[in-house]
């Protein structure tokens, strides 16, 4: 029994982009670029095993990466734009409109690739402003491909054959999704080249050893039906998934195993999570760092106080001060360091508390950092646990925007990068 090539290659494409989008849906990033592009690699995958049990490519399927994708290219850019916001809400009320549209009438198509093709030139515009330029640059560049490929695919015009749309749109959003990696472990001040690793190795050998045995049925039965296709797809999925979201998967099965009174549950997850996250540890030297890549380590390592095991990966743990062989004890002395930094930005006084000018930068971080307190959100009102808490939230409500907070939160990290690289001097 041959298997054909094309089946091979599209299996090549349905794995790969499989595997790349859970990967980056199982990071629990909350930058919307990144779960996006996750997202629209799953759908991909989705795309591909169509096609292979039914041999057909539908279109309004082939749009779905090209609009997750665009969404993501928006949030992408600066916020510094004022229309950015704009852009985002119309593209979140037009995506299910546009689907449904493109069902009735094929050249709907054509806003769509047009959107994706001007999203991709407003990246690579922004890269000159960006710290993270050459990326951005990289990534607007192969999202124009990309743009290119979908195009090939769903227009009512046959440019080349279906397989080879399938190859090149394939190549182009598995290389989007890899730019898109890279840039956010960079901007985590992660090193992702080792847990990108084990992640595809551990992924890959299991949906390759459960693949196995239908291809050695296949070939002493002689045939590769549909049965067998779905059954292959099926396993390879499961292999692939199972794999990616074994931390989740084992939460889940702790909560169903542990009774809900022990703290075993709460313990494992800690300590498993930690261990998940020490591939991630960059060992970037912070003595040669700018005090610009300082500071946004710093904010990073802000953000994530209220999560040890993702503060365990910030390089702030290689710090003189932060002293231990135990990484979520490092973790520990990190989050310490920094709550002291936060808090020399308190207004000396005696007032516990205040919303005046003298008090922004210290409740900026204060209050979303260390307590985590989200203040635009209506769930913030279930963390109200003091009057002082509650005026505070109410003044970030109705006199501090989201952006205007987002600068403070910026120049508090500027500071408290200072004190800290102060106190490195002295060490």
């Amino acid at each position: 029994m041959n298997i054909p090539f094309s089946l091979i290659i599209k299996l090549f494409f349905f794995g790969f982009s499989l595997w790349l989008g859970s990967y980056l849906l199982s990071r629990r990033s909350e930058k919307n670029t990144v779960r996006l592009t996750g997202w629209g690699l799953v759908t991909y995958s989705l795309v591909l095993v169509v096609e292979i049990l039914f041999g057909e490519i539908i279109p309004v399927l082939v749009l779905l990466p090209a609009l997750l994708w665009t969404g993501a290219a928006l949030h992408l850019l600066p916020e510094e734009n004022v229309w950015r916001i704009y852009a985002i809400r119309i593209w979140m009320f037009s995506f299910i409109p546009i689907l449904i549209l493109a069902l009735v009438t094929p050249w709907i198509s054509v806003l769509v690739v047009v959107s994706l093709l001007v999203c991709a030139v407003l990246v690579v515009r922004s890269a000159t402003s960006s710290y993270f330029r050459n990326t951005y640059a990289v990534i607007g560049v192969i999202a124009l491909f990309f743009g290119l490929s979908t195009g090939v695919l769903v227009l009512p015009v046959e440019f080349v054959s279906s397989f080879w749309g399938i190859v090149l749109l394939g190549f182009d959003l598995l290389l989007l999704g890899g730019a898109v990696t890279v840039w956010d472990a960079f901007d985590e001040g992660e090193s992702i080249r080792l847990h990108l690793l084990r992640s595809f190795v551990s992924a890959f050998y299991y949906a390759g050893a459960l693949a196995v045995v239908v291809v050695i049925v296949s070939a002493i039965e002689g045939d590769f039906g549909f049965g067998k296709l779905l059954l292959l797809v099926s396993l390879v999925s499961f292999g692939i998934l199972t794999q990616t979201f074994e931390r989740s998967i084992q939460k889940i099965l702790d909560v169903v195993t542990f009774p809900k009174s022990s703290t075993l549950g709460a313990d494992r997850n800690l300590l498993t999570d930690s261990a998940d996250a020490l591939p991630l540890l960059s060992t970037l030297d912070l003595f040669s760092v700018s005090d610009a890549e300082f500071a946004r380590l710093t904010r990073r390592a802000l953000s994530h106080l209220g999560d040890l095991p993702r503060l365990s990966t910030s390089p702030l743990v290689n710090l003189p001060q932060v002293q231990s062989q135990n990484p979520l004890e490092r973790a520990h002395a990190l989050k310490s360091l920094l709550v002291a930094s936060v808090s020399k930005l308190k207004p000396r006084g005696v007032a516990s508390f205040g919303t005046s000018d003298a008090w922004r930068y210290y409740n900026a971080v204060y209050y979303p950092y260390v307590l985590g307190l989200k203040p635009y959100t209506r769930r913030a009102d279930l963390a109200l646990q003091d009057e002082s808490t509650r005026i505070v939230l109410e003044w970030f409500q109705t006199s501090v925007p989201e952006r205007t907070l987002h600068n403070w939160q910026n120049t508090a990290a500027k500071l408290i990068a200072e004190d800290i690289k102060r106190s490195l001097t002295t060490t």
